[in-house]
């Protein structure tokens, strides 16, 4: 026994070191997303001939509304990914910084005044008549068929629709499960006949199995490989295939549920998922489409 307790006592010190590195790095990490943001603050210093801190921050945000007259929403992304950045990077305690946090405020408040008004307009996405891009659709190769019906009908963005494997679907139920990374849970989408049939015959003709990833690669002479892609280079296949995003897609779908189905924003919200607020799912989706206010003038 009295062998035992040293050994126990080192295992559970190397564990307790373990998790405390493992917290120590994941409390350190920064979101890709705020990369272009964070290079855009470093190119500004450089540019300025400023010093990276608190009040080249402040520089920065004040001349993105003033100068740049960005939207407030890039304006406070441009705020998250710089205060994570210096918090990372320059162990910056904003709690502690009243100050900075104040004259961020003041800052925020330009939003308010009634010559920025324009910069607080939210735009819903460009949106496109959905029979007329389904016909488009189905005049596509297979794979090409296949993979924008998918999309079309789920309404997935590209980080979601490139991790997609074959077992993720169910066929036979007209469904997928979709991991959804931005709320890091998985989701049931359903799936119309349509595109049941498509993503058959595109399973049948590459012989996909069930560890493939559903979008994968192909190669010019036709050879599928079962590989991860690039978000970038999945925009670029819609573009070069529709010569849309696949936020015209999301927009479409989005839409397309509302006017011609009547469907609530409950239920879009059920099939689109990605956005716990309806109000958002509104403001970003459907209120530039005034074709539901018309049926009813």
């Amino acid at each position: 026994m009295a062998d035992v307790l040293p050994v126990n006592s080192f295992r559970n010190r190397k564990r307790y070191a373990e998790r405390e590195n493992f917290i120590q790095e994941r409390s350190r990490k920064i979101s890709a997303g705020y990369q272009s943001d964070i290079t855009q603050y470093q190119n500004y210093c450089v540019a300025t001939v400023q010093s990276e801190g608190l009040e080249s921050m402040l520089d920065y945000l004040y001349g993105s509304v003033m100068d740049q007259r960005v939207k407030k929403n890039t304006w406070e992304k441009r705020l998250s990914a710089i205060k994570r950045y210096l918090t990372v990077n320059y162990d910056v305690d904003f709690a502690s910084e009243k100050k900075v946090l104040q004259d961020v405020s003041y800052i925020r408040s330009l939003y308010d005044d009634i010559e920025n008004k324009n910069l607080t307009r939210i735009k819903g996405k460009q949106r496109v008549d959905q029979e007329d891009l389904t016909n488009l659709i189905n005049t596509l190769p297979i794979r090409e068929k296949a993979i924008c019906l998918v999309n079309l009908i789920t309404a997935s963005r590209p980080s979601e629709m490139i991790a997609m494997k074959i077992q993720d679907f169910d066929l036979d139920d007209n469904a997928v499960s979709i991991y959804m990374k931005k709320q890091k849970t998985w989701f049931d989408k359903r799936l119309n006949q349509l595109t049941v049939k498509a993503v058959k015959d595109y399973k049948a003709t590459y012989h996909l199995k069930m560890d493939d990833y559903f979008v994968g690669r192909v190669y010019k002479n036709g050879k599928y490989k079962s590989a991860k892609i690039s978000t970038e280079a999945y925009r670029k296949f819609l573009h070069r295939t529709l010569g849309l995003t696949a936020y015209n897609l999301r927009k479409t779908q989005v839409s397309s549920m509302h006017e011609k189905g009547g469907a609530d924003l409950i239920t879009i919200t059920k099939q689109t998922g990605g956005h716990r607020s309806t109000q958002t799912l509104a403001d970003h989706y459907l209120n530039v489409s005034d074709k539901t206010v018309d049926k009813f003038l």
